[in-house]
């Protein structure tokens, strides 16, 4: 089925901040909430909370102390799923298609792939048009994935409003801050990176499984060489010449003096006036009206 009636489609691409907006990344073992105000300073400086276990009720129960104690009640807030709870396939067409045609190919892939799918299923496409090529990137969902995160929001006293997908907040980034096309873009977060690469044409992403809270907790260089190992073994597959990096390692200058040492890093990523650790939550928060 398509995205649920009461929350937004996944928007692609955003270009502007508007007046006003929550934002709120809800990770295995963290939230973040940060607020963006055009024409005023926010109400209360970014909150990010660190959760062991993982623990969904304590999530909950956090999110609602920060409701109540900056009085958010009923306020409307933007969201992403996770990388690892959805997918994104990219399919190719002629940009010589005519509406109908592109219209009823959208829908047999829509159709086939679902079919494939056992379990019950959220999907949105947007279209990348290049000179020759057209793309319609599809993305799905779990439904119990998105239930799950909206539900926690609305138990919050929160109203979820848009839930967008990790990956294409990480494109938007480049695109609101006109990076050079093509670029590609790691994302290092507590639990797992995204290596991604954009260009008019194309949009590839990997998922690498490597803990940074574990490598943080005692900086083994075991653990650091297999990460580097991962992303450079992706740089070569994927003929990607440099990267920008972006997220919570960003705090480490141990971690990036080695990050420069081992991988063609371009540059660093920030999150504005606010910590790396909010680089997903800003980018959520530029919305156009």
């Amino acid at each position: 089925m398509k995205l649920i009636d009461s929350i937004k489609r996944l928007s692609f691409p955003v270009f502007k901040r508007s007046k006003y907006h929550l934002a709120l990344q809800v990770g295995q073992r963290f939230i973040r909430l940060l607020e963006s105000a055009e024409e005023q300073k926010p109400s209360f400086p970014p909150q990010e909370i660190i959760f062991e276990d993982g623990d969904e009720n304590k999530k909950i129960n956090a999110l609602k102390n920060l409701v109540n104690e900056y009085k958010l009640q009923g306020k409307s807030v933007i969201t992403c799923l996770p990388a690892t709870d959805g997918i994104l396939k990219l399919y190719k067409y002629p940009s010589t298609i005519n509406q109908k045609d592109l219209e009823n190919a959208i829908s047999w892939i829509i159709k086939r792939e679902l079919a494939q799918i056992k379990e019950e299923t959220v999907y949105d496409y947007f279209i990348l048009k290049g000179e020759k090529i057209l793309n319609v990137a599809l993305v799905m969902a779990r439904a119990e994935s998105v239930n799950k995160l909206t539900n926690l929001i609305r138990s919050a006293g929160l109203k979820p409003d848009i839930v967008d997908y990790e990956i294409l907040a990480i494109v938007n980034y480049g695109l609101y801050h006109k990076l050079s096309i093509p670029f590609s873009i790691l994302y290092i977060d507590y639990d797992y990176s995204i290596l991604l690469a954009y260009n008019t044409s194309n949009l590839g992403y990997s998922v690498i499984h490597w803990s940074y809270w574990e490598y943080s907790k005692n900086e083994n260089q075991e653990l650091l060489e297999s990460f580097f190992a991962e992303v450079r073994n992706l740089i070569v597959i994927n003929d990607i010449s440099n990267v920008y990096a972006a997220g919570v390692a960003l705090t480490n200058e141990s971690f990036l003096e080695k990050l420069l040492e081992n991988l063609p890093v371009l540059g660093f990523l920030d999150a504005g006036e606010f910590s790396p650790n909010f680089f997903i939550p800003n980018i959520l928060s530029m919305r156009e009206e």
